[in-house]
């Protein structure tokens, strides 16, 4: 996906993962103190929207750079739960000859919305 083929606003489309427990519990064998008993935890946040996007927009350019991330937690997911992130395009601009993208992962589970998320990333071409 090339710089030009992003529009602001536009959905770019969606993933489904479910929380499953034994890649909580890999997790947690590395990080022991991340343990919420049936919750997923905080850590996995990022794990689960960067897969979204690998999926969603699977073919990148070589060169991009990862510039920016944030999250806003509205809810943990619970073990088990299947979880849907959507992933948008919010806006795109040229600073100093560079291209800057920036999208949006909203994921919600069953109950819900989960959590949110903002990545800036500098498209290589």
């Amino acid at each position: 996906m090339l710089y030009d083929d992003f529009v602001p606003g536009q959905s770019l489309g969606s993933a489904t993962c479910a929380v499953d427990a034994e890649a909580v519990a890999q997790w947690c064998r590395l990080f022991p103190d991340d343990d919420l008993s049936d919750l997923m935890p905080h850590g996995m946040i990022a794990v689960v929207s960067m897969r979204a996007y690998g999926e969603v927009i699977p073919r990148r350019p070589p060169g991009n750079i990862h510039a920016a991330q944030h999250f806003d937690l509205l809810r943990l997911p619970r073990i088990g739960e299947k979880l849907v992130t959507t992933v948008s395009c919010v806006s795109k601009e040229i600073r100093r000859d560079r291209r800057r993208v920036t999208l949006a992962t909203e994921t919600r589970g069953s109950t819900g919305p989960a959590f949110q998320g903002r990545m800036t990333v500098l498209w290589a071409a």
